[in-house]
């Protein structure tokens, strides 16, 4: 719920002119709430002297003001950030730090959502995980029986029997410590944040649709994972890479049209 400290408010208008849903006016020199908003936070960010709060499920501990030392990141830097990031299908077998998890689920909580509706369900599975690899296995294997995706069905076979016969020969988790599931649909947008988080905190990440289907093929595991009746939206191994890449990539030409 937004509140305004109308000792602290000097009616500046600041909040109401940046309310899309014009739930925050200026009236008799001081802003008033008008009604209930998607609680998107913009006039708590806008307001130059902090007399906007939120209370309910929001925390104003969590609220920093801008500093452009910490903040600001140089473009040209961001942009090699994005080139020299690489999709990591090998990984050290070494534990992630928890301190690091909870940095990168922090990058999916910021990120925004559709209506602001923060609504994105996070699975962070390490200490599980050979269990939960077990049982999405499982879940491919039904979803072959049920006749799916017959344009990856040899590939997808021959990596099932691979690790029937040495389950090493993993294909499909290669090794990495940590699994991350998100759902429903801000899930995507929150996963983007995470997995550029995870890069800068020194991790690889890789976006599997394979693992994902085995999930929605595996009631065990999704009950395990206590997210029985949820979407799966979004499925990222993580962990450190065991491998060092020492350049950018090229790409095509930018399908671009300029007006």
């Amino acid at each position: 719920m937004i509140r305004v400290n109308t000792e602290t408010c000097i009616g500046c208008g600041m909040c109401e002119k940046d309310c899309l849903a014009s739930a925050i006016r200026v009236e008799d020199g001081k802003a008033k709430v008008k009604m209930k908003c998607m609680e998107c936070g913009h006039c708590v960010a806008v307001c130059p002297v902090g007399a906007v709060t939120m209370d309910g499920a929001y925390d104003m501990a969590d609220v920093m003001p801008y500093d452009a030392e910490t903040f600001k990141v140089p473009a040209e830097n961001f942009l090699n950030f994005l080139k020299f990031r690489r999709s990591t299908r090998q990984y050290q077998q070494k534990a992630v730090e928890q301190e690091k998890l909870e940095r990168v689920v922090e990058a999916g909580r910021y990120t925004p959502t559709a209506s602001n509706g923060q609504n994105v369900h996070f699975v962070v599975v390490q200490e599980q995980m050979e269990r939960v690899k077990d049982l999405i296995w499982e879940g491919l294997e039904r979803m072959l029986e049920a006749g799916e995706i017959p344009h990856y069905r040899g590939m997808l076979q021959r990596f099932i029997d691979r690790r029937k016969a040495d389950k090493t020969q993993d294909a499909l988790f290669f090794g990495a410590p940590v699994l991350v599931c998100e759902g429903p649909w801000n899930a995507p947008l929150a996963a983007r944040s995470m997995e550029l988080m995870a890069e800068a905190e020194g991790l690889g990440s890789l976006y599997s649709g394979f693992i994902q289907r085995g999930i929605f093929y595996s009631p065990e595991v999704q009950e395990l994972l206590g997210i029985t009746g949820e979407q799966v939206a979004v499925c990222m191994l993580m962990g450190y890479p065991a491998v060092k890449y020492r350049r950018t990539v090229p790409r095509k030409k930018a399908n671009v049209t300029w007006k």
